[in-house]
């Protein structure tokens, strides 16, 4: 169960990773590995360790990752450890576990360029001595770093970092014997703040969701909603009650507590919250304060941006306040310390700029147990169960939906339009097919060459036909813009109009006709000028059909012509 209860922060990344993967937020997986350069006072010497993160981002510059990493041929030493009557002759190493798991919110600073990043993080770690005891403390951890692109889903990251965690490694990594040999005892030994260096490379590949790097107008809508500038910053209060039930090995009592979160929202998903709570004597809501409080920062995440009920996930730590008059449990005082803390919430709405929120988390620290001295360092899980009114200041972000649909709406716009030029092209073409095949049809008609005009007569049916869909297609064009006019734009007219556009090839360049010319002869009235010319020629009379029209008698050659002109009749 203790188990279950110092996961909670991974298990809520878990969760949340799964539902940013649906949203199509860019899911990403890291090994990594990392050398550190302990404190003096740490009792361990310099070494590896190796492991790797999952994570997800929110458009380009936000990121939360899952952290693990575990040390590799780690050894105490306390060579630099200050002890006055050390001897490394003397000294007995003993072989050590390290393991370090939580949760990491990173922040990329430029896309482009160079391209740094800022990471704040906390968590669990754990000192496991061989055939010895075993050691759990919370860590933070702050770094600075730079990232270089592979490929479009490969990057490598190289970041300094500092982790910072209390422990007293005089007391627990020395061994009896050492103690003895170097003339110290427990009491000669206090747990300190131990600050500590690495460097840690990372590869980092993007499994789903957005390239990094790739900045299209969705992006930036994304970006506007995720990291959004100032005009997506909105300020956030939210005042409160709690109840926090601590570890039954703590010494301080379960109470009510007052106060609330101060922060700042950066889109309908991601924001962060400073915090305040006092305590209240006795288990009852008053206003009469005890001596304890907490304060911290944390980061607030929801699950989807649904106009009801939403579920979030809080991420953070803090601090434990007792003063100095502050009794616990049985009239013991209890000292206060750091605390990592996670949870899940429910928003529930109000109004636009009002609603209710409610939640718990839990608060874990590694405090001293006065209860169980032979393990000062154990975790200790409390749960907080808080209430709240929050209110939303300032003007609201511009959702991804409404700019995804401005942004479709613009690009339906500029592919209508292009498609209207092609028409306008394809139209321009036929219509100038037909007026050539007029005045080709006229020449043919002037010169009396049959075969030449039926050949022009199945041409220009054909570029008529063709006119007639390109009409079409412009009408249909026009009732579409109509209707966008009133309405919100359809798609599907668009793809009709690219698929004519592949179907029918347009010139490059088509000099504009007047869209007046019309055809003079229709085909019928010109098959029945063929006939009556063949008519004329095959009875071989002087009979005027038409009267500019004489035709020699006995011509070889008008026989021929009379011979396949009966054919074609035929």
């Amino acid at each position: 169960m203790k188990k279950l209860n110092i996961s909670l922060l991974l298990l809520l990344l878990a969760v949340f990773t799964v539902n940013a993967q649906v949203k199509d937020i860019s899911v990403t997986i890291s090994p990594a590995a990392e050398y550190t350069w302990w404190d003096n006072h740490a009792g361990i010497n310099d070494g590896a360790l190796i492991g790797g993160k999952v994570g997800f981002g929110f458009g380009e510059y936000m990121e939360l990752r899952g952290v693990y990493l575990q040390s590799y041929d780690l050894q105490t030493n306390f060579e630099n450890f200050g002890l006055a009557n050390y001897n490394n002759d003397l000294f007995n190493p003993q072989d050590i576990t390290f393991k370090r798991w939580g949760g990491e919110f990173k922040a990329n600073i430029g896309s482009q360029g160079l391209k740094p990043y800022l990471t704040i993080g906390t968590g669990i770690q754990n000192i496991d001595v061989k055939n010895g005891e075993t050691f759990e403390h919370i860590y933070a951890s702050l770094g600075v770093g730079m990232k270089f692109n592979f490929t479009k889903r490969a990057i490598f990251l190289i970041e300094a970092k500092n982790t910072m965690y209390n422990f007293n490694a005089g007391a627990n990594l020395l061994t009896s014997a050492d103690k003895t040999a170097f003339s110290v005892t427990n009491s000669d030994f206090e747990s300190e703040r131990l600050s500590n260096w690495a460097i840690q490379g990372a590869l980092q590949f993007y499994l789903g969701g957005r390239k990094p790097g790739v900045m299209t107008e969705l992006d930036r809508a994304y970006l506007n909603k995720f990291s959004g500038g100032l005009r997506g910053i909105q300020p956030i209060i939210e005042p409160g009650i709690g109840y926090i039930e601590f570890d039954k090995n703590s010494q301080f009592r379960d109470t009510w507590m007052v106060g609330g979160y101060a922060g700042l929202d950066f889109s309908e998903y991601i924001g962060f919250r400073a915090f305040y709570f006092q305590a209240v004597e006795e288990l009852d809501i008053n206003s009469d304060f005890d001596n304890l409080s907490m304060y911290g920062l944390e980061l607030r995440a929801r699950l989807n941006d649904n106009a009801g009920v939403t579920p979030y996930i809080s991420l953070g730590g803090g601090y434990l306040n007792s003063e100095d008059d502050y009794l616990g449990k049985n009239g013991v005082s209890a000292k206060g310390g750091e605390f990592a803390s996670g949870g899940l919430g429910l928003n529930i709405p109000l109004g636009k700029r009002v609603l209710i929120n409610g939640g718990a988390k839990a608060m874990i620290t590694s405090t001293e147990n006065t209860i169980d001295i032979s393990a000062p360092d154990d975790l200790q899980t409390h749960i907080m169960y808080n209430a709240g009114i929050k209110f939303t200041l300032g003007k609201k972000a511009r959702s991804t939906d409404d700019i995804y649909m401005q942004n479709l709406n613009r690009d339906v716009d500029v592919r209508m339009a292009e498609n209207n030029l092609k028409v306008q092209k394809m139209k321009s073409e036929y219509q100038e097919k037909v007026a050539a095949l007029e005045e080709e049809l006229k020449q043919a008609y002037e010169t009396k060459d049959v075969d030449k005009a039926v050949e022009i007569l199945e041409d220009k049916k054909d570029a008529e036909k063709s006119l007639k869909e390109v009409e079409k297609l412009e009408k249909a064009q026009e009732v579409q813009i109509a209707e966008k006019a009133i309405a919100k734009p359809a798609v599907v007219p668009v793809v009709i109009a690219e698929k004519a556009a592949v179907k029918d090839s347009v010139a490059p360049a088509v000099k504009q006709v007047p869209t007046t010319s019309t055809i003079q002869m229709s085909p019928a009235e010109f098959q029945i000028l063929v006939v009556e010319i063949l008519k004329a020629v095959r009875e071989k009379t002087e009979i005027k059909t038409m009267p500019e029209m004489k035709l020699p008698m006995d011509n070889q050659q008008n026989k021929q012509e009379i011979e396949l002109l009966n054919q074609r009749i035929e």
